[in-house]
């Protein structure tokens, strides 16, 4: 052997040894974070100039942003982490290249871009950092925990997936770095079973009495249990009944426990978990669709709606939910963008209640209302607002009529209504059908819609059922119009806001 050649691979040893590993990765990282932070800001320009890309809700600069990574309210701050494809604005043969970009905001409503948080090791054969959550260690320090996904076989022990984790090293949480020991949890290790699944991932962390577990996607429900408060020694504790679909979230609110799951459509479940005994006994009635997220022709996990959420409890004891809306028109610079923060919590009925953060009122401009109204076989425009970046809150009271709702109608002719039309029982959103929408004995209906120029938020009942859909009316001149068909329905009430802009 060349002696030169010798000399290196024995100084390249030496410097594995002195050098903590997670200084190494650190020092790579901040590389390519530099190179994806540079292609982000690339593409930035295209993606401007599309005239239908959503202005109240947050989105990165440019390129494909999907999963809410993860979620934490620290130091005084709302901080979102997203899957980030600095690279293109889809998501690509093999999802190389996928980033944690990072957002913080004082108040849900504007957000600040921050440094991208994490990048993969392409050096160690990672070819993407998957999606996690963001939770506290013993010592109070923020830590991410992702899923480290291979490009080749020999990359990983066993050719799978593998757990890792970062710390911050900042409070503000702009830089981070890979913690030693990672992994902190593989297939054969620490009692994970070797016949795990090859794609387990999207790790949620929950604590239950003094114990701190966490979950995954693609493994039935498999749990592991934290050894140290440093939250860097794991082991395997057993499984969890009802957990599946993608970016599972699992968390106590109020007196029960909730399910989370990104499935199609997203999903939850309700009832009590027994930590002792890895049991979650959910309420049979209290399971359903978290939102109404997928169109007609949609099946594919990734179709237009809400996907891959994640969850946070402020300052205040909020609950506050994010998703991601995908499906937006390709190739325009750009693809999805963050649901509207939710605040989550429990109805008297036991189910999930969704209501948009209530700092989003301060967006609201020119505002245009109406009394009590009866339409019959008639439509009413609700004049004084109009553009396509709208809130508006109708409540109904239905009568005989076959068809009602409201819609948003371009005001100049053109094509492309967006129709909330109810028959009495089911709500068709835009071709989404959403059943038993009125009340049964006082035969009410409310809808408190957002759109933002393609991206549409819906919360029926004050938050009981909501649907999220993209949509394109092929006008930025829209009217709010009132109507009903083939009969009478009273409107006690509609508020309608020309909405700000968050940029």
């Amino acid at each position: 052997m060349d002696c030169n050649i010798s000399s290196k691979f024995v100084l390249l040893f030496l410097l594995s040894i002195m050098i903590p590993a997670g200084r190494i990765h650190a020092d790579d990282m901040a590389e390519a974070i530099a190179k994806a932070e540079k292609a982000v800001l690339a593409g930035a320009a295209k993606a401007e100039k599309d005239l239908s890309r959503p202005v109240f809700h947050f989105r990165p600069s440019a390129r494909w942003m999907r999963d809410i990574c993860g979620a934490i309210f620290h130091k005084g701050y709302y901080h979102v982490f997203y899957q980030l494809n600095p690279y293109i604005d889809e998501w690509g043969s093999t999802g190389a290249g996928f980033c944690w970009g990072h957002a913080r905001s004082r108040d849900l409503v504007t957000w600040e871009l921050l440094p991208i948080a994490l990048a993969p090791m392409t050096e160690r054969g990672e070819r993407r950092c998957n999606s996690g959550c963001v939770t506290l260690n013993g010592d109070g320090t923020p830590m991410i925990f992702y899923t480290f996904v291979p490009s080749r076989g020999n990359a990983t022990r066993l050719g799978k997936r593998e757990q890792w984790a970062a710390i911050a090293c900042d409070d503000e949480l702009k830089t981070w770095r890979r913690v030693k020991g990672n992994p902190l949890m593989a297939a054969g290790m620490n009692g994970v079973p070797d016949s795990v699944n090859a794609g387990w991932s999207d790790p949620f962390v929950f604590r239950a009495g003094n114990r701190t577990f966490v979950t995954f996607k693609a493994c039935d429900g498999l749990v592991a249990e934290a050894e140290n408060k440093e939250l860097t020694k794991w082991k395997y504790s057993g499984r969890i009944d009802g957990v599946s679909g993608e970016c599972p979230n699992f968390f106590k609110l109020q007196d029960k426990w909730v399910l989370l799951r990104s499935t199609s459509p997203p999903s939850y479940q309700v009832g009590m978990f027994d930590h002792k005994q890895m049991k979650f006994h959910f309420d049979q009635d209290k399971s359903g669709t978290l939102d109404y997220a997928y169109g007609p022709n949609r099946p594919h996990p990734w179709a237009q709606g809400l996907y891959g959420t994640n969850v946070l409890f402020d300052n205040k004891g909020r609950c506050v939910l994010f998703g991601f809306v995908s499906r937006f028109k390709p190739d325009m610079g750009w693809q999805g963008c963050m649901s509207l923060p939710r605040i989550l919590s429990l109805g008297p009925d036991g189910h999930p209640v969704q209501m948009p953060a209530p700092a989003l009122e301060t967006l609201r401009g020119k505002h245009a209302q109406t009394g009590k109204l009866t339409l019959k076989n008639e439509t009413k425009i609700i004049e004084g607002v109009g553009g396509d970046t709208l809130e508006v809150l109708a409540r109904f009271v239905a009568g005989d009529a076959k068809k009602f709702g409201l819609r948003l109608r371009p005001g100049g002719g053109e094509e492309g209504v967006v129709e909330l039309a109810c028959d009495g029982k089911t709500l068709d959103v835009a071709g989404t059908k959403v059943p038993d929408v009125v009340d049964a004995e006082k035969r009410t209906m409310t809808l408190h819609l957002f759109f933002d120029k393609s991206a549409m938020e819906l919360f029926i009942n004050d938050g009981r059922k909501a649907v999220t859909r993209v949509a394109y009316p092929g006008s930025r001149d829209l009217r709010v119009e009132l109507f009903s068909e083939d009969g009478s329905v009273t409107v006690t009430s509609v508020d309608a806001w020309e909405m700000g802009s968050i940029w």
